[in-house]
């Protein structure tokens, strides 16, 4: 399901940045192109995932990276939040939410920091300080890893101008999470 709704959201910034931004299209198809693909190895038993967090675990966990998106966030600390240990809530992380703790504090900031592009004509270092990265060009380099754009391209693909907004500004690809543009 989440992978049919982000192929959805794939396409659909396909079709609409074709003929402004062919470089962007081909970003998306991409990875759309890497979606089904990945999708078409694994086995179909790989797919059924038991156990896991629990959701009051991963509201917790998510409340937490939410409070200290522009601070370092550890392994450590999340499982301590859940009184697992590391290498355990590592492994339950990694089942429930299908990727590791801190690929998911990243991905977690990217969606952030493009809302934030949304709505505000700061700078990228300015932007990449605030929300826990520490230089702009590792903010390019995770946010382009996340987005297949990077931050300047998805800027452009989504604003109008630096500091306005488009009124489908959406966060693509990054996973199940939708950005919705009333907060700027």
């Amino acid at each position: 399901m989440k992978q049919t709704r982000q192929m959805l959201i794939l396409l659909m910034e396909t079709k609409r940045a074709i003929h402004l931004d062919p470089d962007g299209a081909a970003a998306h198809l991409s990875q759309a192109i890497a979606l089904l693909t990945a999708d078409s190895q694994s086995e179909p038993s790989q797919r059924k995932i038991t156990g896991g967090l629990a959701p009051w675990q991963v509201a917790r966990v998510d409340d937490f990276i939410d409070q200290h998106l522009d601070q370092c966030i550890r392994t450590t600390e999340l499982a301590w939040l859940l009184s697992l240990s590391p290498s355990h809530f590592s492994r339950l992380f990694k089942q429930t939410m299908g990727m590791t703790p801190l690929m998911y504090v990243a991905a977690r900031r990217v969606k952030a920091a493009g809302q934030y592009m949304l709505c505000s004509s700061s700078s990228l270092s300015e932007i990449a300080l605030s929300h826990g990265f520490c230089d702009q060009s590792h903010f390019c380099r995770v946010f382009r890893r996340e987005t297949g754009l990077s931050p300047q391209t998805w800027r452009k693909l989504h604003c109008v101008t630096p500091g306005r907004r488009r009124a489908t500004g959406k966060l693509d690809s990054i996973q199940q999470y939708s950005v919705e543009v009333d907060h700027c």
